[in-house]
């Protein structure tokens, strides 16, 4: 029984593992094209049974989860240099492989924790762990080519500082569009208004997360 149970494990992950090379691909896209329509669609599937969810796609903090480990995968395909740091926690946080993708994933989920409060607060709804978890969803998938993009800048800038340079410019800009785009989707206001939120909004999370960036590794 115990070897039954074992294969049926075995097949259930090979058949999850499947299905990540498709609907990975996929779900990146759209969040690439059309952020909008994708916050819409996570919109509509918490409406949904959660074992309904979806059903066609990446659920949205296992997107994110799987693009973190990209992204350190291209970090260590490229060789790139660790972070110099003299702290006992910084040293236990960028110091080895494991520390270094807790630490992104941290950061990154800090990013789409202050988006969706800032979301939450503009709307005026109380902070608890129902309201939390769609914005929170929302901004998971938003968060997963800025990963990427900042990856591959990071992986470029090795070689040649300049594209690399243009390239995280490009995801910063790409995130706050993308932003802006799901704010406008969302939220009844206007174009003008949602880029100074949104904008305000990424500058004290990344304020937030430089300044904790630099505790730590201080």
């Amino acid at each position: 029984m115990d070897l039954i149970r074992l294969l049926r494990s075995l097949e259930e992950f090979l058949y999850e593992l499947v299905g990540w090379l498709v609907f990975y691909p996929r779900t990146l896209w759209r969040v690439l094209v059309r952020p909008g329509e994708v916050a819409r669609y996570t919109r509509r599937e918490f409406a949904k049974d959660p074992e309904h969810r979806f059903a066609d796609a990446i659920s949205p903090v296992l997107m994110l989860i799987l693009s973190v480990v990209l992204a350190h995968a291209l970090e260590m395909a490229t060789r790139a240099a660790p972070l110099s740091v003299s702290g006992p926690v910084g040293k236990l946080l960028f110091s080895s492989e494991q520390g270094l993708l807790l630490t992104r994933s941290a950061v990154f989920c800090i990013f789409a924790l202050g988006a969706a409060l800032s979301t939450l607060w503009r709307q005026r709804l109380p902070i608890n762990r129902d309201t939390l978890r769609e914005p929170f969803s929302i901004q998971a998938f938003l968060a997963c080519p800025f990963v990427l993009l900042l990856a591959v800048s990071q992986a470029v800038g090795g070689e040649t500082k300049g594209w690399g340079a243009a390239i995280g410019l490009a995801a910063v800009a790409w995130y706050l569009w993308a932003r802006t785009r799901t704010f406008v989707a969302l939220n009844d206001v206007g174009y003008l208004a949602a880029v100074g939120f949104v904008l305000a909004s990424f500058l004290l999370t990344s304020a937030f997360v430089i300044g904790l960036m630099l505790a730590i590794a201080l």
